[in-house]
């Protein structure tokens, strides 16, 4: 009578895991197929160095990937692009040199694969 017992209470924990499994398999795919935003790259910090004008990029990547990088005037179009250049998985710091520019509020575009993201910086050089 016992082992009847013993038997149907790890027939029920058994099931009960293989759902549980099941639900968080299909809960991570679903993550990262329909909602891929913890795939990307995070843009953590941006800070314009000045002599020789340059700014210094700070990214978190999840993943090795290919980082394009463009900067954007105030009605966001392409001043000047830099060169891809390859992330490592982890923080990386980018340097991207300014081209001659005058002082006033400019955007740095940083784009992958998947992504684009825009980020304000205002430059003072005076």
């Amino acid at each position: 009578m016992d082992w009847i017992i013993l038997r149907n209470a790890m027939g029920i924990t058994l099931s009960i895991t293989l759902v549980v499994g099941l639900l968080r398999r299909y809960r991570a795919g679903v993550l990262a197929k329909q909602m891929p935003a913890p795939l990307h790259a995070e843009l953590i910090d941006l800070q314009v160095e000045y002599h020789p004008a340059r700014l210094r990029v700070t990214v978190k990547v999840p993943a090795p990937q290919t980082l394009n990088t463009a900067l954007l005037d105030v009605d966001h179009k392409a001043i000047h692009t830099w060169e891809a250049s390859s992330a490592h998985t982890g923080e990386t710091v980018i340097h991207r040199e300014l081209p001659s520019l005058t002082d006033g509020t400019y955007f740095l575009e940083l784009s992958t694969s998947t992504q684009r993201t825009v980020r304000q910086f205002r430059l003072q050089q005076a």
